[in-house]
Parts: C-alpha cells; structure tokens; sequence
C-alpha cells in the first residue's frame, strides 16, 4: 500500500550525500548559485543585544537600580477649534493626582499639556534614544479624548501604538527586560453599561478606540474602559479609572504588585463609581469596568528608593 508520508529531502526528493566513512557531523558545501545569499546573511549586522536586568527565572522585575524611571504624563484639555471636541473638565485633578501618586513612588513626573502630535512624538521618540541603564521601568500616562483606533493630540490625532512601539526591546535597548508601564484614560466606544443611582456630576472623553496589542515582552497597557465603552470623568473630581489608580497607588503602591493593585482599581471603578446625568436619561446611571492588556513576564513591585 503507498504512503503519502515522504523524507523531508528536498522539493525533487533527492537525498543528501551520506556522512562519510568514520561518523561524525558534516557539512556539505553550498550550492554555488546560492553562495551570494549566503554571504549576504554573512554580511548582515547582528541581531540587537542588551544587558539583562535581572536573572532569568526571578520572580520579580528588578527594583533596585539607582533611579525609579521616567513618568511621562500627556494631558490634554484643551483642543484645536476644527475637531469639534470639548474641553476635558477635570482632567487637571487626574493629572495633578498621577504626578504626586507617580512621584511619591520614586518616578521622575514630567507632565506636558495640550500638546500637539508632532511635540508628543518627539518627546516619546526622545525618551526612547535616552539612556535608561540606571532606572528601573517607564511609565507614560495619556489623558484625552479617544476615538476608533486613534487618541487625540491637540491637533490631531494618532495611533495609540505610537506610544509604545519606541520603546520595544531593539529600539530601546537600555529598557529591554524591564517593565513599560501604558496608562491611558480615553474612551473606547459609545456603548454604555447600565447601573444602579450613584449621585456625582460626571462627563464622557466621548468618541470609540480599538487598539492593537503590542507583541513584545515586558509591556503593561491599561485603559479606563474596555474597547467598545465609554470612560466617565467627573469634573470636579477626575476620572474615575485616575482616581481609582492614584488612591491605590498610594495606599498600596509598596505593598502589592501592580497587577494586583490594578485589580483593585478594577475593583473600585466598577462598584464605587456610576454616572449621575439625571437631565439625559440615556447617561443615567451608567457602569465601567477598566481592561488591562499586559505581556509582562515577571511581576512589578515597587520598593522604596534610598534618599541621596
């Protein structure tokens, strides 16, 4: 009976020469027609390197170098008069917050206001050639408004994937193997989540956003809702997912991973927060639940830093 099974010989099913009398591994010559692609292999630059930060197996992501890292906060109020958005009321509490919260934790806050999409990518872009060898993670923070697959910069707006792609392990070796930590507080939809009474004045970062998921390691990327909802923000106060986070940051920022503290935070927005728009009745009484994405590959634990 014939098999359908055949040696993997090559595609006219000729064999290699066999290993000579005497054993041992060989290598046959190349194909001469081939040699130019060989050499042209030969030829190519190395694949990237970088030093490991931490053993191979360890639990933990090392918290112990000289600095924290940088926190990069982009908060965005205010917005050119041709794309039709309002003001983000608010957001000025979840930015003073983050930065103290962020501070507090060790980081080094810079905070830039209303920028357009040309200074945000030079500052992303300029914090990925800087030299993070003395720091143990990043972090970058966006607050705006959000729509289908973009953010919204001043001026305009771009792919939320512009903000981490910089700093992947090849373009960014000095943060290879350590933790970039995404927080993004924008809408992901128009879609609402009923609930029950919860009596706060609050406002939507209105539009709708996908995301694509980034493929390397070591990445944490955390957004207020999940893809398809509205994020709420109170006026007054803040958003929701920022004050969640920063109460949690404080209280717990040395005490628990932050996968766990961001669990909490899950845990707040969803029953401490709803919507309180009596005038609208389609806003009314609305939920939200924050969605987190991460390709981390240790967990993250703040340790308190020595004072020089």
């Amino acid at each position: 009976m014939a098999s359908n099974e055949q040696p993997d010989t090559g595609s006219n099913g000729v064999s290699h020469p066999p290993v000579a009398n005497g054993g041992g591994d060989q290598v046959d010559p190349p194909v001469p027609w081939l040699q130019y692609v060989v050499d042209s292999i030969n030829r190519r630059p190395p694949p990237p390197s970088a030093q490991m930060p931490v053993e191979r197996n360890a639990v933990y992501y090392n918290m112990n170098h000289k600095e924290r890292g940088v926190a990069l906060i982009f908060n965005h109020e205010h917005f050119e008069a041709r794309l039709n958005l309002k003001s983000r009321s608010g957001t000025e509490h979840d930015c003073k917050n983050l930065e103290r919260s962020l501070k507090a934790l060790g980081f080094e806050p810079k905070v830039y206001h209303d920028l357009t999409n040309v200074e945000l990518m030079n500052v992303i872009d300029n914090a990925a050639n800087d030299n993070h060898s003395s720091r143990d993670c990043l972090i970058v923070a966006v607050l705006s408004h959000g729509e289908q697959g973009i953010l919204y910069a001043k001026d305009s707006v771009y792919k939320p994937e512009n903000l981490w792609t910089p700093f992947a392990a090849d373009r960014c070796p000095t943060l290879a193997g350590k933790p970039k930590l995404f927080f993004i507080q924008a809408c992901q939809g128009d879609k609402l989540d009923a609930g029950v009474t919860m009596l706060r004045a609050t406002q939507t970062d209105s539009g709708s956003h996908s995301y694509k998921i980034p493929v390397h390691s070591d990445f944490l990327i955390a957004y207020s809702t999940i893809p398809g909802y509205y994020s709420w923000r109170n006026t007054s106060k803040g958003s929701w997912f920022m004050q969640a986070l920063c109460q949690e940051l404080s209280e717990n920022g040395f005490v628990l991973d932050l996968l766990t503290i961001l669990t909490f935070v899950n845990q707040r927005v969803a029953l401490d927060y709803e919507s309180n728009t009596p005038d609208n009745a389609n806003m009314h009484q609305q939920k939200q639940i924050p969605c987190i994405t991460y390709m981390l590959t240790r967990l993250v634990k703040f340790t308190r830093k020595s004072i020089h």
